[in-house]
């Protein structure tokens, strides 16, 4: 089965190239304060589960942003603190398909230089499908 969870403003989906990475695509338009708390709160329980089930480690998490294009500063805040949790666990959380108006944001407030990014999906799937080839 490929989808973990199923909430309003999330999806939670397998990334078929990286066997410990899981995808989380935004369905809203907007990243504020409401929708980074249910992203903080899924990220929580993402990692209590893990936890749980005595995994040795906890899958990374990409955050496909493609539908967002407005983000505040809440919503930065909340990124963050889901980046430092996942990071305490050492895992990651990595953004991919940020919409210029979000790039932007990203790169004024140096965000950019704390989040892996990517310019899109199919780029991440390449990058580890490029790495597990060298790896055989």
């Amino acid at each position: 089965m490929d989808t973990i969870t199923q909430t309003n403003q999330l999806s939670f989906r397998r990334s078929l190239s990286c066997e410990n990475a899981f995808t989380i695509k935004l369905s809203s338009d907007k990243f504020d304060n409401f929708i980074g708390s249910e992203l903080l709160a899924n990220v929580e329980s993402w990692i209590a589960a893990n936890l749980m089930m005595s995994n040795k480690e906890v899958p990374t998490l990409l955050v496909d942003m493609e539908n967002v294009g407005f983000i505040d500063s809440q919503g930065l805040q909340k990124l963050l603190v889901a980046l430092r949790l996942m990071q305490s666990q050492k895992s990651n959380l990595l953004l991919c398909s940020l919409q210029p108006s979000v790039s932007l944001v990203f790169e004024i407030s140096r965000f950019d230089q704390m989040f892996g990014i990517f310019p899109n999906f199919d780029t991440y799937m390449n990058q580890f499908s490029v790495q597990s080839q060298a790896t055989d």
